[in-house]
């Protein structure tokens, strides 16, 4: 085994890791964790596929290539939903989203399930990733550095800013210049995704703990309103000294 083909094995591993993460976590019951856990499958599957660790004929990964491609801007908005702070915010990412998906079916529909409509619809969603990714990520640094909260949510965004600025340098480089040394290319794209998912994993993980620390905060304070219920109650003892009084 050559040391390109063992960083392609290495790659899916790290795809599959942010996986076990979402399912052992149990964050896929989240539709946002859902998302990007469709998305790494895809991603993975497709993976194996390329590596021929899975062995199919080559329509078979060619459709499952496109589709991959072409889920892929629309599962990672469906994730960044999760970041937004306002309902102004949610409802500009699904009109960003019901835009994009109608854009892709209007070219799918002109050109098929092609390269050719992989070509068109990548470029502005990686751009559009990009751009909404860094917005998410400045705003999760500052809070992880000035509130000290956020930590696992800055990782996240992060890894999605860094992988999407890779994505789209190789979309250049694939798609556009249409450079014939394709395995160099796949060489890079193993790489950001080694990295993309250890920062992923990273970031679930942290989540996890915050989650964990949310959920025992809400029982204590649960917990104390009980408390505090059952302290302006009336004892019975009073109640009927109140009663024989009114009585007398």
């Amino acid at each position: 085994m050559n040391w390109p083909a063992a960083i392609g094995i290495i790659s899916s591993v790290a795809l599959f890791l942010p996986i076990i993460i979402i399912i052992f976590f149990g964050f896929f019951r989240y539709k946002n964790y859902l998302a990007l856990l469709v998305y790494c499958l895809l991603a993975f599957v497709y993976n194996l596929m390329t590596e021929e660790i899975i062995t199919t004929t080559g329509n078979i990964e060619k459709v499952w290539g496109v589709t991959n491609n072409l889920l892929d801007v629309p599962l990672m908005l469906l994730f960044l939903m999760m970041f937004s702070t306002s309902a102004t915010q949610t409802f500009r990412m699904k009109i960003y989203l019901a835009i994009f998906v109608c854009f892709e079916l209007i070219v799918i529909f002109i050109y098929g399930l092609s390269i050719k409509t992989i070509t068109i619809v990548m470029g502005p969603g990686l751009a559009l990733i990009l751009v909404i990714s860094a917005f998410f990520f400045f705003m999760k640094v500052k809070q992880s550095i000035i509130h000290k909260k956020a930590l696992g949510r800055a990782f996240l965004t992060a890894a999605i800013v860094f992988a999407y600025g890779c994505f789209s340098f190789i979309y250049i480089m694939h798609y556009i210049l249409a450079l014939p040394d394709i395995s160099n290319i796949f060489l890079i794209y193993h790489l950001v995704t080694i990295v993309y998912c250890s920062l992923l994993a990273t970031g679930l993980i942290i989540e996890k703990k915050r989650v964990k620390k949310l959920g025992e905060l809400r029982v204590t304070r649960k917990e104390l309103m009980q408390f505090f219920d059952d302290e302006k109650k009336p004892s019975p003892s009073r109640d009927s000294t109140n009663a024989q009084w009114k009585l007398n």
